[in-house]
């Protein structure tokens, strides 16, 4: 059977296409950014814009770094607080850390059970140029680890600073961690996909992979579907574009629902104190 075939198949593509909306099941977001970033424009990277495509788009909740915090994380993490504030049970947060910022951190970490939103931390090794299992991290580590919180981190194929291979290390080391591998390693998706089907803390993520054509199927082929994690970058993409490489893959409604929904309701609610009640 071809792969159009079975996509037709889908009744979840089917609404869409007949009604422009995925109006029966909510969609959540595990990889976004918000605010400005330098050099370029984004036209819905105000938050209050983000949150009426999430109205009109029916996306549940977000989780976010702001574009600020991957580069100044006491203004960038003070934004996420101020946003999981103003849209409690719609966006949450990741802690982002820069090793190379002077910063508070043994206060912030000691001040992060209490702030309601926070569901884990965000890396970007390849950005500062710092590998993921660099000693600065290990507080961060061990602190996640304690907590079995998320951790988001930036992974692209071929960089001494975040290979999949680093990420295996960790994952054993730290088995109450969850990986979220950001973006699922271009260039190195095949061994990103494998590590993720032998690993039970190791998730794969869609944003930006997921242009690729055939790679939604060939995730759900090889590590289940229940290791796949919707992710868009938005505001650089519209949640729409990675919506639709999942609604016309040829997977089955079951593995869509989730990519699209379950997986991530199953990761959230222990990872957060506040929480908003969605159908699983």
């Amino acid at each position: 059977m071809s792969t159009k075939t079975m996509a037709n198949r889908s009744r979840l593509a089917q609404e869409f296409v007949e009604t422009g909306k995925l109006a029966s099941l909510p969609i959540l977001d595990m990889h976004t950014h918000m605010g400005p970033f330098y050099g370029t424009y984004l036209p819905e990277a105000n938050l209050a814009t983000m949150i009426a495509t999430m109205d009109r788009e029916n996306i549940g909740w977000i989780i976010s770094a702001p574009h600020s915090a991957l580069f100044d994380p006491i203004g960038g993490n003070a934004e996420i607080r101020a946003a999981m504030t103003q849209y409690p049970g719609r966006v949450y947060g990741y802690y982002a850390v820069n090793p190379h910022y002077d910063h508070d951190l043994d206060r912030d970490l000691a001040e992060y059970d209490s702030i309601d939103g926070f569901v884990g931390f965000k890396f970007l090794p390849d950005y500062h140029k710092y590998p993921l299992d660099g000693d600065k991290f290990r507080r961060i580590y061990e602190f996640a680890n304690e907590r079995g919180l998320l951790l988001l981190s930036h992974t692209w194929g071929h960089s001494p600073y975040n290979p999949p291979q680093m990420v295996e290390a960790l994952a054993r080391k730290y088995p109450n961690i969850t990986f979220l591998l950001g973006h699922s390693a271009p260039g190195e998706s095949d061994v990103a996909i494998e590590l993720a089907s032998r690993l039970p803390n190791v998730y794969l993520e869609l944003c930006d992979t997921h242009r690729l054509n055939g790679m939604v199927r060939k995730m759900v082929d090889r590590a289940t579907s229940e290791k796949v994690l919707f992710g868009t970058d938005y505001p650089w993409y519209d949640p729409y574009y990675c919506l639709g490489s999942i609604l016309f893959s040829g997977i089955e409604d079951e593995d869509m629902i989730n990519i699209i929904h379950r997986n991530a309701a199953r990761l959230l609610p222990d990872k957060a104190k506040r929480r908003k009640e969605s159908p699983s």
